[in-house]
């Protein structure tokens, strides 16, 4: 998923989805959710589902977060957070698949954005 101030996208199998306007802001959290037993990885903006499923068919194992940031940006993780309770009614923890939490395998990262965008980008996202 590709977010910025303006707008956000969805990248997959190479390609360009589900682009949208409105964006983040300071004080914005972006979650994602790996849900183990559906095999599914899942992108939350302010505790809020933010576009469709990203991925689906996921194996069982261990998955790290990873995050690229432009410049002057500045975020802070977040992991081991509880998943969104509209989600999880119909999951059975005792039965997870996923392996447990540690440094290595982290379920539920969060990033919160804690410094203003420059508004200024040496990159650009594709253009539909």
């Amino acid at each position: 998923m590709y977010i910025d101030q303006k707008r956000s996208w969805f990248l997959h199998n190479g390609e360009h989805f589900e682009r949208t306007d409105g964006g983040i802001s300071v004080g914005s959290v972006i979650g994602v959710r790996l849900d183990c037993e559906r095999g599914s990885l899942a992108y939350y903006l302010d505790d809020e589902p933010h576009g469709p499923i990203a991925f689906t068919g996921l194996s069982t194992g261990v998955y790290y977060p990873a995050i690229s940031l432009n410049r002057d940006v500045q975020v802070t993780l977040r992991s081991g957070l509880e998943p969104p309770s509209s989600d999880s009614e119909d999951s059975d923890e005792n039965t997870s698949p996923c392996p447990p939490l540690t440094s290595a395998s982290l379920t539920a990262p969060a990033l919160a954005l804690t410094r203003p965008l420059s508004g200024k980008s040496n990159q650009s996202g594709p253009s539909q």
